[in-house]
C-alpha cells in the first residue's frame, strides 16, 4: 500500500462521539452516507482523518486523465443546465 504525506488546512467540526466495540469496530452512522469505501490517514499526533472516495469504471479513467476532453464535457455539461441545447438529426452524420 502507498504510503503519502497530505498537509491539511481545513477547518474541521465535532459532528460527534463514538465508541470502540470490544471487536474494535466503530460505526460512523450518517457521516459517511453515500460512500463505501474511505482512504484513511494518521497524523504525527494519532489524528485519524477518513477521505470519501468515489470509484469510476475503468473504461472511463480516459476521461479523467485528458484534461482537454474533460474540460469540453464540463462545457457541455454547464451549456446544457443553461438550456444552450439543439437537436442533432443523426441521420445527418
Amino acid at each position: 500500500m502507498k504510503t503519502d504525506t497530505i498537509h491539511i488546512s481545513d477547518d474541521f467540526s465535532e459532528v460527534g462521539l463514538r465508541t470502540i466495540d470490544e471487536r474494535r469496530r466503530l460505526t460512523l452512522g450518517n457521516i459517511l452516507k453515500g460512500f463505501h469505501r474511505v482512504q484513511i490517514f494518521e497524523g504525527n499526533q494519532g489524528e485519524v482523518l477518513l477521505k470519501p472516495l468515489v470509484e469510476i469504471p475503468a473504461s472511463e479513467v480516459w476521461l479523467f486523465k485528458n484534461k482537454k476532453a474533460l474540460a469540453s464535457v464540463k462545457k457541455g455539461l454547464e451549456e446544457a443546465t443553461q438550456g444552450k441545447i439543439s437537436k442533432l438529426n443523426l441521420k445527418s452524420l
